[in-house]
């Protein structure tokens, strides 16, 4: 593939071009003068557009650890997470392209206008029609295992090249480890399509997160988690479970499409980089100058992970979005599940932000003092709210069929202060 240079996009302005150094293995990025001139800050805390090196047309130039991939966090953002990467490199293989052969950009073309948040890739990668067509759940759901596997055989036989085409174009754009699909649903109908490009009247946007695992509930478990959330209080798109074929799969809107509108996001890992606590969430609350709501609402979703035992509270699961009219605010909250490995030694179970400088064994003396340095009011009740949301589990699963030892088990985990 080797494309060195794609165009960035948003809302249909070009907002720059980022370019790859083959010398320096590092992607370099400029913005677009006619966008500087519009006055929205994509990107305000590393990449703004009123610093002195976007005025003077200076490059700014990639990150190369590891989750940036030599892009700039900003542009990084669009990449996806394990499955993508899965899809992507079936694709290669599939084309006959060598791994080494390809870019981080390259990947971004291969992308193009699928990214989540609003950002788009030009040139990018035709792949087929970008028409919306009906999307079989259960077939693609199978066909997505046998992907993940990365079997060859998955591929390379002309039975499964339909399928093929309709999982890379509805499933090679989300971040996360677990297989998942960006489809549209009819409210009235529940047809679903995909959910890329243009949607019909009467649908909405939707990611549908396979249960890819029968041993374990994921998609049970992670509506419990939903539940639980909203009788704490944390703002959260709307979501639900649906089966298709014998198998329970999770669905929760995007908060990232408003119809067909698009809405740019960043994630915490793309808007400050360096910030590796939740403290540094607050930090960045304020450099955005959001309301006051959304301390409050981070706060909730600070207790309800350290309560609920959600230890895969990364920098990739706080997300913040910016209208066309570049105004900022914290997205709703997402990817709230149980992600404790009960088999594995407490150490392997630590959260990957600290809370008053510790990743394990919190105290709710340790939310009070988040909560004062960041004057959160009335922080007792809102640990309170999160507590008594937690004490439903039992009853929540319940109404979904879980297994009782297991219930048990997660239950006798959670951090009740």
């Amino acid at each position: 593939m080797e494309t060195n240079v794609v165009k960035v996009k948003l809302w249909g302005m070009t907002v720059g071009y980022l370019a790859w150094d083959k010398k320096a293995d590092i992607a370099t990025f400029e913005y677009e003068p006619s966008f500087l001139k519009k006055g929205l800050d994509i990107a305000p805390i590393i990449m703004s557009v009123y610093s002195p090196r976007s005025q003077n047309h200076i490059s700014w130039l990639g990150d190369k650890d590891k989750p940036y991939q030599g892009l700039p966090p900003a542009i990084a953002d669009s990449l996806p997470d394990k499955w993508g990467n899965s899809l992507f490199k079936a694709w290669l293989r599939d084309n006959n392209i060598p791994s080494g052969k390809t870019t981080p950009i390259d990947h971004l073309s291969f992308i193009g206008s699928r990214a989540m948040g609003a950002l788009e890739f030009e040139p990018a990668q035709k792949l087929g029609n970008a028409s919306s067509f009906s999307v079989d759940v259960q077939r693609l759901y199978e066909f997505s295992k046998q992907v993940l596997s990365e079997q060859a055989s998955t591929v390379l036989n002309r039975e499964n090249a339909i399928l093929w085409q309709d999982l890379i174009r509805i499933s090679s754009s989300p971040g996360g480890k677990r297989p998942k699909a960006i489809v549209a649903i009819n409210k009235n109908t529940g047809e679903v399509i995909s959910g890329q490009g243009m949607i019909p009247e009467g649908y909405e946007h939707f990611i549908l997160k396979y249960d890819d695992n029968s041993t374990y509930p994921y998609a049970k478990l992670e509506y419990v988690y939903y539940e639980m959330a909203l009788a704490a209080g944390i703002t959260m798109m709307p979501s639900e479970l649906r089966a298709y074929g014998n198998i329970t799969h999770f669905l929760t809107r995007r908060f990232d499409r408003k119809g067909n509108e698009r809405i740019h996001t960043q994630t915490l890992a793309a808007m400050s980089p360096a910030s590796d606590s939740y403290e540094d969430i607050f930090s960045v609350i304020r450099r955005l100058k959001l309301p006051y709501e959304d301390s409050r609402q981070q706060f909730l979703r600070m207790v309800f992970n350290i309560v609920s035992r959600n230890v895969d509270d990364h920098s990739k699961n706080f997300t913040f979005c910016m209208s066309p009219e570049g105004v900022w605010r914290l997205s709703p909250a997402y990817d709230l599940t149980y992600s404790i490995d009960l088999s594995a030694p407490a150490y392997a179970n630590r959260h990957s932000l600290t809370v008053n400088g510790k990743n394990e064994s919190i105290t709710r003396e340790d939310l009070k003092t988040i909560a004062l340095n960041n004057d959160i009011q009335n922080y007792n009740t809102l640990i309170d709210e999160v507590l008594a949301s937690a004490e439903q589990f039992d009853r929540l699963t319940a109404t979904v069929d879980m297994d009782k030892s297991l219930v048990g088990k997660i239950y006798a985990s959670f951090n009740f202060f």
